[in-house]
């Protein structure tokens, strides 16, 4: 894994001296990763919303850029949440991966460089304790604010690979009726708008179903497997 380090001024300090216990998935969103890196890098001292910085970026080489330590606070997923955690920032890693996205092409992840963020997974959690129900996209922390990294991101590939969660349809679904509750305490809790929550949960997990309309079946199966691997 080639690894180059090019020290953002965009991030602080973890809140409370936490230790991330979730990574966030990004893409890029730019025509280039030149413009990507170009501003994880910028300083504008007047600007300070705009200022952004993951600690990770693979760029389309499958070449890893260090913004940021990993025991600092750098600047990726805004106003976001998952569960009780309400600074993403502060409990978090954040990788982009350098794809054009939803505004542009939104080519399909290549292949070098989902390996290498394969890679990058496993050498982060021999640092940090992140289980996998916590291994998300901007998507699940922030639904109906972000797409990113989209309904082309290759879960499947990062589940076999022992990273994150992916529904094994082996156990009873949750009922409709309980659906919205048990989606919330899993921790989709950034929006109340079911449709909204229903778009990111499928982007992530069944993409398949991602203009499928109503709430069905395998929504439902797909929550059970989820809530039953993540209390193994």
């Amino acid at each position: 894994m080639d690894v180059r380090s090019t020290p953002s001024p965009n991030f602080n300090t973890r809140a409370n001296n936490q230790s991330p216990s979730l990574i966030i998935l990004h893409y890029t969103g730019t025509k280039t990763a030149t413009e990507a890196h170009e501003r994880f890098c910028d300083f504008n001292p007047t600007d300070s919303i705009g200022r952004i910085s993951p600690h990770y970026l693979i760029d389309g080489d499958a070449v890893v850029w260090k913004y940021v330590d990993e025991d600092k606070r750098a600047w990726h997923a805004g106003n976001s949440s998952w569960g009780s955690v309400s600074d993403v920032n502060s409990a978090s890693i954040g990788i982009e991966i350098w794809n054009s996205g939803h505004d542009y092409h939104f080519e399909d992840f290549q292949k070098n460089q989902i390996a290498t963020l394969i890679d990058l997974i496993h050498d982060i959690r021999t640092r940090w304790t992140i289980p996998n129900k916590n291994i998300l996209g901007h998507s699940d922390v922030a639904a109906g604010r972000k797409r990113d990294p989209g309904e082309k991101f290759p879960w499947t590939e990062l589940a076999q690979a022992g990273i994150g969660l992916m529904p094994q349809f082996t156990t009873h679904p949750i009922s409709k009726d309980m659906f919205f509750k048990v989606l919330k305490d899993y921790g989709y809790n950034y929006s109340d708008d079911y449709d909204v929550l229903l778009h990111a949960f499928r982007s992530h997990f069944l993409p398949h179903r991602l203009m499928a309309g109503l709430l069905g079946d395998d929504d439902c199966a797909a929550l059970g497997s989820l809530v039953k691997q993540s209390n193994i």
